[in-house]
């Protein structure tokens, strides 16, 4: 994670003054990816940071563990690109790098997203087109403190294969920029699995 923070750091200092800097902790019962569990761990501590600069452009890196024990399979993401809104339309592209211990997932992630009010639509793509994935997003607001996103992903590994997923979630504000999440998804293979995390937001 350090080789990551580096580079954000490096892109903090060189940015000008008005731009936005925020950092991020939580933990969850478990940490999904996709619909598939990603720990063995019964909870999970993440953490992250995230810089917003001028012209649209974004960076950040964010990581998770469970117990001592399952340093293995913790992960670290570091992210970048831009977003861009004409109305009540935008525009992204990005790219994610993604490291794990225990696996030794290591790779890069390209992504296209398009979204319109509360309706997003994002294409992503590893960097050797092994696999394709695409995911439909919808965010609803409700009362002042609350919001609920569906969400519909589908996996193309190769030309014969498709996986698809499916998820709902509720997120309740509370004070001091705190988020209580309640998380069920679905996986064509690995079936339903429910979420209960908490995470808090520092604006600098």
């Amino acid at each position: 994670m350090s080789k990551y923070l580096l580079v954000l750091a490096a892109f903090v200092m060189a940015s000008p003054v008005y731009a936005d800097f925020t950092t991020n902790f939580g933990s969850a019962t478990k940490y999904m990816f996709r619909g598939v569990k990603q720990s063995d761990a019964d909870i999970v501590i993440n953490a992250g940071v995230d810089y917003t600069g001028p012209f649209g452009l974004y960076a950040g890196a964010w990581g998770y563990t469970g117990s001592i024990e399952d340093f293995d399979t913790s992960e670290v993401n570091a992210y970048g690109g831009f977003a861009y809104s004409l109305g009540n339309l935008a525009l992204g592209g990005g790219v994610i790098a993604y490291e794990r211990g225990g696996d030794k997932l290591d790779n890069n992630e390209y992504n296209f997203n398009l979204a319109w009010n509360a309706y997003r639509l994002s294409v992503y793509q590893d960097d050797d087109n092994t696999y394709e994935y695409k995911e439909l997003a919808a965010n609803y607001e409700f009362w002042d403190d609350a919001g609920m996103a569906f969400t519909a992903g589908l996996l193309t590994p190769d030309e014969s294969k498709e996986l698809w997923n499916y998820s709902v979630s509720v997120v309740m504000a509370m004070p001091s920029q705190v988020d209580f999440e309640v998380l069920l998804t679905n996986q064509q293979k690995k079936g339903y699995s429910l979420v209960l995390g908490i995470s808090q937001q520092f604006d600098w």
